[in-house]
């Protein structure tokens, strides 16, 4: 990995953790189980970010099979995170979202279980059919959130528009489908990342930096949805109350 792509990657993994950590403390306060499990899962993936970055340091280079291996264990879990917080949040009553769940749970176990028994513990060869059950378990958590997290937004911009909703919840709706989105982008670009590497048998400083494009895009997301800056929430805000219509002088 290139010297800025592992910058990247370890200062992505150091931010996912603190917000990780500002969730759950977060949660603790409010009782709600909706932030305590995407801080769950933020603090898992700072923690597979932090680890995957570790090989490129000198003292652990020795040791970077059961390195990126705790942190392909670590990253996984907090997609599942993310697919439980999607079923809670959005479709609590629904039972094909508990089974959605279960699936992709299934299929990360499966995909994992079987590439280790092959000896593949890194789980980069694409050519594995064990590879591609993982792969898809990973990858729909995040796709699910962006398609429901959309749908979700255009609703609440419609009660918006009536003083229904708040603008910065309608706002917060679009920025989570947007780092759902970007993290769905994340997972494709793994596969040209994953390939180079299993052609080369060297990580491509193209596909590091593009990986590590998207992983700031979606940290930037992330931290104005969950932390937005007081200069940022006045602008939503006003922005909503100029697209809002005139109030009926005659009414």
């Amino acid at each position: 990995m290139e010297g800025n792509a592992y910058l990247g990657e370890l200062s992505a993994g150091i931010i996912y953790l603190l917000a990780g950590i500002r969730l759950v403390l977060l949660s603790i306060r409010t009782a709600e189980i909706p932030e305590r499990l995407l801080g769950a899962s933020f603090i898992l993936l700072g923690v597979s970010g932090i680890l995957y970055s570790l090989p490129d340091i000198q003292l652990f280079s020795a040791f970077e099979t059961p390195i990126f291996f705790a942190a392909r264990v670590a990253y996984l879990p907090s997609c599942m995170l993310v697919a439980l917080f999607t079923a809670r949040v959005f479709r609590p009553d629904a039972r094909w979202a508990k089974g959605l769940v279960r699936g992709v749970a299934a299929m990360v176990v499966v995909g994992v279980g079987g590439s280790a028994a092959d000896g593949d513990w890194e789980g980069f060869s694409l050519s594995s059919v064990w590879f591609w059950f993982e792969w898809v378990g990973y990858t729909l958590p995040f796709g699910w959130a962006a398609a429901e997290a959309f749908h979700q937004y255009r609703r609440a911009r419609r009660r918006v528009s009536i003083g229904l909703c708040e603008p910065s919840v309608c706002n917060r709706m679009l920025l989570w489908s947007l780092f759902g989105g970007i993290q769905l982008l994340s997972c494709v670009i793994v596969l040209g990342q994953y390939a180079a590497y299993e052609r080369e048998n060297v990580f491509s400083s193209t596909w590091d930096f593009l990986y590590s494009g998207a992983t700031l895009a979606a940290l930037i997301v992330m931290w104005i949805a969950f932390f937005p800056p007081g200069a940022y929430v006045r602008w939503i805000n006003a922005d909503s109350a100029r697209e809002a219509p005139a109030a009926d002088p005659g009414a």
